[in-house]
């Protein structure tokens, strides 16, 4: 799913006008006197071409502001300035108030400076810390309405014993239309990232199968970071093409930061859907429905551990309690594994999380700087699960490393689990994520990375405890178009992707060529994992970048899937593959968890 045809049609509409980057000589400025004579022509143009380029509103920065530099000085001041998607400053005052503009306002709601303030971990009269500014902007780039941030001290401003900080923030484009296309299933939603400049997120979405004359609905309303708590909301709803339904609300407020010292959440999720029931065979898949009501409460806190001039808080021990409570209230009468059963559990972890990031460019978007963790960790989990009238202690640990090398990046996190009173058969589970890729290669017409990602989960009928955690092959990272109810006891997981950074630009237009390719295992108990049948999928997609435009970023993607489980028939996918699936280790604080097979 992406923008509309509507968005794609706007963004082309540049290859046609853009020529030059010289301000005076150019076309662009020729078509800007242009349109000024029509007010048709002024309207289209306001839509379609920027006031600057947005690498101008916004200058963007690999390197981290030192400490060094402003050591002991305290905050005056902080200034916000904030830009629309077209180019014009908080500061810029519009002589009159154009009917065009209006429409342009309403369309577009520019983000309040007191929602950007809320961000920002220094407030002024604070002692400089460089490394609360450099999070402050990581955390702000991470944040889908905004398109470029910069924070910098005003060095014409400052004094021998004070700076002055200037947050400049360029918007997104908020509403953002949508269309997806597969097979018979034809998808249109709306998403609107940035709800009266809140920062909120509105999304809605509707796909049509003509084949089957099915529909299928999902809204969601999310708030983000509510009055400056760093809490997060969401309610949503669902019905698919099926008919099962899914209704989800949460709050939580995680681990965002080294320097966060507590988090929790709450979720609370009722589901209904039909299911196909695990048996002995695989050549029989009776249906059941189930009724699922499930809670999940957990929180934590974080104790700072080491630290250095240059980056502060580096290193914490966590430690984090989680319950969760999952109730079928309607369950197939015929269940061989009591797959389908209520459960309680509870758990404890103690970790040592060693937390930092580098700021790179050209990982997965052109030209904007990525924020790449790196790091370790390790944790250790103790609690239990309750079950058909069983109490079955559980012990874990989970680990992960990663580092930049003269290879390139890698990164890798290792799960494992034991329930100790249980048979041989169904005692253990393990699950290893992997991603790497190298730097930027010179091609003689473009710059070039290669990604290669492996994840290998081992499990058990009985370790796949909830219809949400049992393995299979349908997550987004993998293969989406599957059916969930495709599983396993162990699965298998290589993933290639190569992208490209064309060198040369036309008409200020930059593209960005990838291609992905995955294959994938999946057995139960007496299989050997390599001898099932191999699902595979390639797709190739491209990223279009134009700094003059309004619409300046767009990602379009065609996948295939040679063999789909159940159907038996090919797919296409037309627009829902995104460059940037990999599983990436975030080495955020983690909450405490059996050994994950849903993702």
């Amino acid at each position: 799913m992406t923008r509309s045809i509507i968005t794609l049609i706007l963004f082309l509409c540049g290859f046609f006008f853009l020529n030059a980057q010289e301000k005076k000589d150019s076309l662009y400025y020729k078509i800007e006197e242009f349109s000024d004579k029509r007010k048709v022509t002024k309207f289209i143009h306001r839509f379609i071409f920027r006031r600057e380029a947005d690498s101008s509103s916004v200058k963007s920065r690999t390197e981290k502001l030192l400490q060094e530099t402003y050591n002991k000085r305290y905050i005056r001041n902080v200034r916000i300035e904030t830009i629309d998607p077209f180019g014009y400053g908080s500061q810029n005052h519009k002589e009159k108030l154009k009917w065009y503009d209006w429409v342009a306002d309403k369309l577009h709601s520019a983000t309040k400076a007191s929602t950007v303030n809320n961000y920002l971990l220094f407030k002024k009269g604070e002692e400089y810390n460089a490394q609360k500014l450099y999070e402050s902007e990581r955390l702000l780039r991470t944040m889908p309405f905004i398109n470029r941030v910069n924070i910098s001290v005003s060095d014409s401003t400052s004094g021998k014993d004070s700076i002055d900080v200037v947050v400049k923030i360029l918007d997104s484009w908020s509403l953002k239309p949508s269309l997806s296309y597969s097979g018979s299933k034809i998808g249109l939603g709306i998403r609107e990232e940035n709800v009266l400049g809140l920062g909120h997120t509105l999304d809605f979405l509707y796909r049509n199968d003509s084949k089957e004359k099915q529909n299928y609905l999902l809204g969601s309303y999310t708030t983000y970071n509510l009055f400056g708590t760093y809490i997060n909301a969401q309610i949503l709803g669902e019905r698919d093409f099926l008919k099962n339904e899914r209704i989800n609300f949460n709050m939580r407020r995680d681990f965002f930061s080294p320097l966060t010292k507590w988090a929790g959440g709450f979720t609370f999720e009722y589901f209904m859907r039909n299911v196909s029931l695990p048996t002995e065979t695989d050549t029989t898949f009776p249906e059941g429905q189930i009724k699922v009501y499930s809670q999940d409460l957990w929180g934590g806190y974080q104790i700072p551990v080491s630290s250095d001039p240059g980056e502060k808080v580096a290193s914490n021990i966590a430690i984090i309690g989680r319950f969760q409570n999952y109730q079928y209230k309607d369950s197939p009468e015929i269940d061989q594994y009591r797959y389908f059963s209520s459960y309680n559990s509870f758990l404890m972890s103690v970790g040592l999380i060693s937390r930092k990031f580098s700021v790179q460019k050209n990982i997965f978007q052109y030209d904007l700087p990525e924020d790449i963790a790196y790091g370790k960790s390790v944790s250790f989990i103790a609690g239990g699960l309750s079950r058909n009238r069983e109490v079955k202690p559980y012990v874990g640990v989970s680990a992960s490393y990663g580092n930049f090398t003269k290879l390139g990046y890698f990164t890798l996190k290792a799960q494992f689990g034991r329930f100790l009173n249980e048979d041989s058969q169904n005692r253990e589970s393990f699950r290893l994520d992997g991603t790497y890729f190298t730097h930027l290669q010179d091609w003689k017409f473009a710059k070039v990375r290669h990604f290669f990602s492996p994840t290998l989960a081992l499990g058990n009928p009985q370790h796949n405890y909830s219809y949400k955690d049992r393995i299979n092959l349908s997550s987004s990272d993998e293969f989406p178009v599957y059916n969930p109810d495709y599983i396993g006891t162990k699965k298998m997981v290589l993933r290639y992707q190569l992208q490209m950074f064309i060198n040369k630009t036309w008409k200020n237009f930059h593209f960005s060529p990838y291609l992905t390719m995955a294959a994938g295992w999946l057995g139960m108990p007496d299989e050997k994992l390599l001898k099932t049948r191999t699902n595979t999928k390639i797709g190739v997609g491209v990223l279009i970048n134009n700094p003059f435009l309004v619409f300046n970023r767009i990602q379009i993607s065609f996948t295939y899937y040679p063999h789909v489980p159940f159907d038996d028939h090919s797919v296409s996918d037309f627009n829902s593959n995104r460059n940037n699936l990999l599983p990436m280790n975030s080495f955020a604080t983690e909450v405490p968890h059996f050994v994950n097979f849903g993702n």
